[in-house]
């Protein structure tokens, strides 16, 4: 999903990234980076920033959010899906069960850092390896494109430690976990902002703390690059309906490309 964004003559392009998804779109991603002055990416997603992130989501809970669904989890995971044969049962003596492996991980963690570990074995097993923003850090950083970041990643952490534990606990009890990624997938293909939206309300993430409230700072910190002309900002699409609403308010023009 592209939108071209204009105001008083100055023009940038708006990437609404899919942070999981099962293909790439890496040769789209290259023209506009090619094409482009600066590259503006939500957060920063280098190594000392995935060490803040795993430190942050180090606490209690995991186990007990875990717990709340256990047997659906193992399911969806595949745990208890394959049949035991010898190779399995070997490979259990030597290494320990999976689900052990598992709920020790989670007994360490934070409810958010345990449901995204959850949450990305799953869609890696349906074979949503690709990150579209991450491709894009990548490729800014071959072109040798200057880059600079929306938010800190102290801000995305604390935004994630409001979400109510709630939210994590119905989704893994009761989501539709393959419809929501089939939902997911159609919509984005499709370019279909307000069906990807009304998809992505029952993920657990959607809510204030991290969309409404960010959505007004993506806003307001791109102002300025896009009032320069020829930005390329890719940002989650889940923040793109609310960003546009406001940049919309501050007389910007907005036309989808795809």
């Amino acid at each position: 999903m592209v939108w071209q964004v204009e105001r008083r003559g100055r023009c940038s392009r708006l990437v609404g990234a899919a942070h999981f998804f099962p293909r790439h779109f890496r040769r789209d991603l290259r023209r506009l980076i090619r094409e482009a002055r600066i590259v503006l990416l939500e957060g920063p997603l280098d190594e000392a920033a995935t060490r803040k992130v795993l430190q942050a989501g180090r606490g209690f809970g995991g186990l007990g959010l875990y717990e709340t669904a256990k047997d659906k989890i193992r399911a969806r995971l595949g745990i208890y899906s394959a049949p035991l044969d010898v190779h399995r049962i070997v490979r259990d003596l030597i290494f320990g069960r999976q689900e052990e492996w598992l709920e020790q991980e989670l007994r360490t963690l934070k409810p958010w850092a345990a449901f995204f570990g959850i949450w990305t074995r799953f869609r890696a097993r349906e074979g949503w390896e690709h990150k579209l923003d991450l491709d894009a850090a990548q490729i800014a950083a071959k072109l040798g494109k200057e880059v600079r970041y929306l938010e800190a990643i102290e801000e995305q952490i604390a935004a994630l430690d409001a979400v109510p534990v709630e939210r994590f606990a119905r989704f893994l009890a009761a989501g539709d976990w393959a419809g929501y990624n089939e939902g997911y997938q159609r919509h984005y293909l499709a370019g279909d902002l307000e069906g990807l939206t009304a998809t992505a309300q029952m993920f657990p993430t959607y809510c204030e703390p991290i969309i409404g409230r960010r959505d007004e700072v993506l806003a307001e910190r791109m102002a300025p690059e896009l009032d320069a002309g020829g930005a390329c900002v890719v940002i989650g699409v889940a923040h793109c309906r609310g960003v546009l609403a406001r940049l919309a308010q501050e007389g910007y023009s907005a036309a989808q490309l795809s």
